[in-house]
């Protein structure tokens, strides 16, 4: 996750500035795409050379797209035009309205824990990088693609089988026990969407999360599932933010999007969604 403020809200420091994503090839069925300061980990089985190529170089293509789009880095990005005044709305593309209607949105239904607002600046770069990972997975989905797996950052969506024929397995590491996996989320049976998984924790270097009252979580993290992972990830966030108020009010959050949730509150003790089970083991003690 990125740096940023969480008003409750979010927000992240600017896309990086590099130009061109770059692709690398790894073990069978495997690539990394850098691109917008990271690295995009993809993975797509059972699928010809052929449209495995041409699906992964039009994915490398959507992802530059975004960050020439979206980047407040940028001085050429359309993005970075808006903000300083070379651009009026009416000039915007329909990308980057839906990108500023989406954050809109989300710090509504978030009652303002989640905004790309911050000290007078617009910033939609937290929220951009899961979309930009929405966005190659639809296009993975109208590909009638049935096996894949992206991971940017540690936000994940992944659908169907892994090479070993078996579900993607996403492990959740457990914050306070180094090494140690806290649980292990795959698709509900039954089933066929892609699944979201996104995790935002509280702590050096990872703490992105400032509450209005100077609230900042220190210990608690938020692991939040679902289907879409641009909106799956912004509610992880936006939930670590909720922890002001204790994990109740987490998965109040968590519930209130329609999303499920596994997490720990500042105490260290771990709590969940009710329907947190159909994704994930979970610890025989409270939930919420």
């Amino acid at each position: 996750m990125n740096q940023g403020f969480v008003r409750g809200s979010v927000v992240a420091g600017g896309v990086a500035t590099n130009v061109t994503p770059t692709t690398v090839s790894t073990p069978p069925h495997r690539w990394i795409i850098k691109s917008m300061g990271t690295a995009f980990s993809l993975a797509i089985v059972g699928e010809s050379p052929a449209t495995t190529e041409k699906l992964v170089t039009a994915i490398k293509y959507d992802f530059g797209r975004i960050e020439s789009s979206l980047s407040v880095l940028r001085p050429d990005s359309e993005l970075y035009q808006w903000q300083h005044g070379y651009l009026h709305d009416a000039q915007l593309s329909m990308e980057t309205r839906e990108v500023m209607a989406a954050c809109e949105l989300a710090e509504e239904l978030t009652g303002g824990l989640f905004s790309a607002q911050h000290a007078g600046q617009y910033d939609p770069t937290f929220y951009v990088k899961g979309w930009a990972l929405e966005q190659a997975s639809r296009r993975l989905d109208e590909a009638e693609v049935g096996s894949y797996y992206l991971n940017g950052d540690g936000d994940i969506t992944a659908r169907g089988d892994g090479p070993d024929g078996l579900p993607w397995r996403l492990g959740v590491g457990h914050p306070f026990r180094p090494g140690e996996l806290a649980t292990v989320i795959s698709e509900p049976d039954g089933d066929n969407r892609p699944i979201a998984v996104a995790t935002s924790r509280a702590g050096p270097p990872d703490c992105h999360v400032t509450t209005h009252d100077d609230w900042a979580p220190a210990l608690c993290s938020v692991t939040v599932a679902g289907h879409n992972i641009a909106f799956v990830n912004m509610a992880s966030a936006a939930a670590l933010a909720a922890g002001r108020h204790g994990s109740h009010a987490s998965a109040a959050l968590v519930h209130r999007l329609g999303l499920e949730a596994i997490g720990f509150d500042e105490n260290q003790n771990p709590w969940w969604t009710e329907g947190m089970r159909q994704y994930a083991p979970l610890p025989q003690t409270t939930h919420h």
